[in-house]
Formats: structure tokens, sequence, C-alpha cells
């Protein structure tokens, strides 16, 4: 999922610079880190039910978000030291409005985003995409990435060179925005546990498992869970409860064939939340938080008197 294409990029000035290609879409790389496009959600991403699976919009934001775009370009190009030797996916979140699931149904919409720089630190750097309806320019979704700069040898982080500081100091002295941080139920046993086989297509051009994978073996596991009544709240059909926001929190890599066990968790201080932690034996590789919309608490405990 993470092949590079070519594409024409424009900037703001309407020079034309060099970048990647992505099908029926347009884009532009402004001085600002910022960039635009449009793109169309097709009826055969969606579920049995006619909505549009969390993982399907995942995959897409992050070929339209500036993590694939040469944003720590050097100019002019060559003169400078690149700006990481490798970057590391730590975590990612997203807010669904509920414009999301009043408007994203069968046959599918028209859309358009937009993603930017929103902060950039001493060894990572935050992008925000938000996606637009383009009938009505409802706001349907918000996409933040954390990425780190990692060095090759020691995969430690790695410090941003001086000139991305200078280039980008209007970002640096930002405060630094909210991130998924990681949480700790290790002394609480799971409600449900899911084992998941790492397939060949889940595989990206890293040959690691692919970031949106992730959150669809988390949503496997609570959909088998709810089905056979292992949550006190959101049991049944897991695809009756429309999404709110999901926090996914990277620790590890995994690789084709690995035996993974998707562990998740109710939490009372949470009550329309199920949290995920995925393992691979005793290593840790991603932890994850899916809000549903569900009726108010006292709604739920008056309809089970």
């Amino acid at each position: 999922y993470r092949r590079h294409f070519d594409w024409p990029v424009t900037s703001r000035s309407g020079q034309r610079v060099t970048g990647e290609r992505l099908s029926k879409m347009t884009s532009a790389l402004g001085e600002t880190a910022m960039k635009v496009g449009r793109g169309r959600i097709y009826p055969w991403e969606f579920d049995r039910k006619g909505k549009l699976p969390a993982w399907h919009l995942l995959d897409r934001l992050n070929y339209f978000s500036l993590y694939q775009a040469p944003v720590f370009q050097p100019q002019p190009e060559g003169s400078l030291p690149q700006a990481y030797e490798m970057r590391f996916l730590r975590c990612q979140s997203i807010e669904f409005s509920s414009a999301f699931h009043e408007l994203v149904e069968l046959p599918g919409r028209d859309f358009c985003f937009e993603a930017q720089l929103i902060f950039v630190g001493k060894t990572s750097w935050m992008y925000e995409t938000k996606v637009v309806d383009r009938t009505t320019g409802r706001e349907l979704a918000t996409l933040r990435v954390q990425t780190v700069s990692v060095d090759y040898n020691t995969r430690r982080p790695k410090p941003l060179p001086d000139w991305v500081m200078e280039q980008y100091r209007h970002l640096t002295s930002l405060a630094r925005p909210a991130s998924v941080q990681p949480f700790d139920l290790s002394g609480t046993k799971p409600a449900f546990v899911y084992p998941v086989t790492v397939a060949p297509s889940d595989i990206d051009g890293n040959l690691h498992t692919n970031s949106s994978q992730y959150l669809r073996y988390c949503f496997d596991c609570a959909t088998a869970g709810a089905k056979r009544g292992a949550y006190s709240i959101i049991n049944g059909d897991l695809l009756d409860y429309d999404v709110k926001s999901v926090d996914l929190l990277y620790q590890k890599e995994s690789l084709e064939g690995d035996v993974l066990h998707v562990e998740s968790w109710e939490d009372i201080r949470e009550p329309d939340t199920i949290k995920f932690q995925v393992k691979r034996g005793d290593d840790n590789l991603l932890q994850c938080k899916i809000r549903f919309c569900i009726p108010s608490v006292p709604v739920i405990e008056k309809a089970k008197l």
C-alpha cells in the first residue's frame, strides 16, 4: 500500500514540481506544506450495511496525505542533507463527524481533502488531513498523524536537521498538539481475544503489515466479540454502531505469516469504547481505541430493567 507513483504536483505559484501520481486525483503542494486534492468513494468499498469501513478511509487518507509527499524536500535539491534516513509511523487518530454517517452511503460520494503540517518537533512531525463532502461542503472526518525520524542503524529517534527546523520554525514554536498515548490494562483480563494470521495481502511495500490492516484486525475482533456477547454494552451486530473515533498507537512491526492475538477490553470509565492490544507472543505490536455511537448510559441501564 506504500508503493510510489509519479504524479504532477503544482505549487501555488503555478510551477510544476516532482511528486507522486494517484489515479483520478489532483493535488497541490504549496510553500506552507499544504496539500489539497479530491477523490471518490466507490460502491465496492462499502460493507454489507452500506457503511464505509474505517480502515478503508484510513488507507485512502494515507495515500492522500502528506505521509507520502516530499514535505521535507531541501531546496535546491541536493544542496542540503535529507530530512530523515527512515521514518516510523508512531500514531494515527481519526474523528468522524455526524455528517460522515449521514452522507457517506451507497453508491458513493465525491470528496475533497486538505492535508497540512501542524507541528514540527525535534525528532517528529504531525500533520492533519480534513475530508470534506464536495456537494454540501460539510466536514466528514479529520485524521491526525505523528511520524518520527529514525536512525537507520539504531532504529532510535534521530533529530531533524537544522535546515528543517529553520524552514518550519513557525511550526516548531507551537504547543505540541495532543497525540495518542498508551494505556495500561495489564492487570485486567481481556473480555475477548481474537487470533489473526497476517496474510500476504496485508503486507505493504516495506514487507511489513500495512498500518490500516491493524485497524481491520481490531474491528474483526470487536465484531466477533460483540456477536458472542463478550461486551456488556456493545453487542449483537457491530455494524449497527456508528464509529465516533479511532486511536492507533504503533509499537512494533509484524510480517507475513505472523500469528497475532488481538486482546480487547471494555473500560467502565469509557462505556462507549473498546480497547485493543495486538500481540505477537509477548511482544506488543499495537494499541487501539475505538469509540462508538451508543445511547447514553442511563438510557441503556433503563432499557435493561
